[in-house]
């Protein structure tokens, strides 16, 4: 398991060129063009940090799920990035919530 701790710090790279690698799963097609070209690779969205499964030659996303520590995505997370939210923030967001419902 990953410190907290080595999400803050850390060396800068070593390497002139820094590139990623799409890693190949094994077995998988695409539901939409049949290849066998399925990669998992981290992306940035407006949604926040994810971990994108998809398809190489149509671009399908198979996958999109949230980062898991062994990812290490994104490279730097505030301590308290996992931490359950507080009773007061989570009684705010039920709130807004329950708003939107009510005004459609």
């Amino acid at each position: 398991m990953t410190s907290w701790i080595e999400r803050v710090i850390y060396s800068p790279p070593k390497e002139e060129r820094i590139f990623l690698e799409r890693k190949l799963i094994p077995g998988a097609t695409c539901p939409e063009c049949g290849s066998d070209n399925i990669r998992r690779y981290p992306i940035a969205c407006h949604l926040g940090p994810r971990m994108v499964t998809k398809c190489q030659i149509c671009m399908h996303i198979v996958k999109l799920e949230h980062p898991t520590l062994e990812d290490k995505w994104p490279p730097y997370r505030a301590v308290a990035y996992d931490w359950e939210a507080s009773p007061a923030e989570r009684a705010s967001r039920e709130f807004f919530i329950n708003q939107q419902k009510n005004s459609k």
